[in-house]
């Protein structure tokens, strides 16, 4: 007899996990969502390239898309594409500022979304992910480059078809703008020095559920 009264608890739990989960904004459609992003960023200076004491990125706007899968454990996992565009002005040693061309930064990166909350209207969460950065200009080649991203955000479910997301993140990218020697106790070697090009960007989504 207990074991069946312990049996219909288990059961009612699991019964009563499955509505609310039904119920959640959150999990309406089939997990996946296609994310609009339109946002905001700056950053991105350079002071380690010879012969210049500064090379600046103008702020500019951003965009892109992203495309998501939810996860159990109210996590993630997304696809996500942005592209900036801003003009660069730099710096001589003797204080001459140059007109510069405009770069243009595509960045495709595999992020994980985590969410710290989910037992309100808003869901703050932490974001981070790895993929590349892909700079260019009209006046010089194409360059892929290693890329991460952390930052965090907020999420609101409107409805089990749409939402709304609010998002910071920090872009650092390694760029090599030198040359130098590393010695181990055998030999040297020859080694490419930088310095991290890093933005900041702010940005506004909106969730389309599948």
């Amino acid at each position: 007899m207990r074991w069946m009264i312990a049996l219909l608890a288990v059961a009612s739990l699991a019964g009563s996990a499955a509505t609310a989960r039904a119920q959640d904004p959150m999990y309406g459609g089939s997990g996946v969502e296609i994310t609009p992003i339109v946002g905001y960023r700056w950053g991105g200076g350079l002071s380690s390239v010879s012969g210049f004491r500064e090379v600046d990125t103008k702020d500019n706007w951003s965009y892109g898309v992203a495309l998501g899968k939810r996860l159990p454990a109210f996590s993630t996992v997304e696809i996500a594409y942005t592209h900036f565009a801003g003009d660069v002005e730099a710096t001589t040693n003797g204080g001459l500022k140059l007109p510069g061309v405009q770069l243009k930064r595509d960045d495709i990166m595999l992020n994980g979304k985590w969410y710290a909350y989910h037992g309100g209207a808003f869901m703050p969460y932490i974001v981070a992910g790895l993929g590349c950065s892909i700079f260019g200009s009209d006046r010089t080649e194409t360059v892929g480059r290693f890329a991460w991203d952390i930052g965090a955000g907020l999420r609101r479910d409107m409805s089990q078809r749409m939402g709304l997301q609010i998002q910071g993140l920090w872009m650092p990218t390694w760029v090599t703008t030198g040359t130098g020697v590393w010695c181990d106790p055998f030999y040297c070697y020859g080694v490419g020095t930088g310095e991290y090009y890093d933005q900041f960007e702010l940005s506004a989504g909106l969730i389309i559920k599948m």
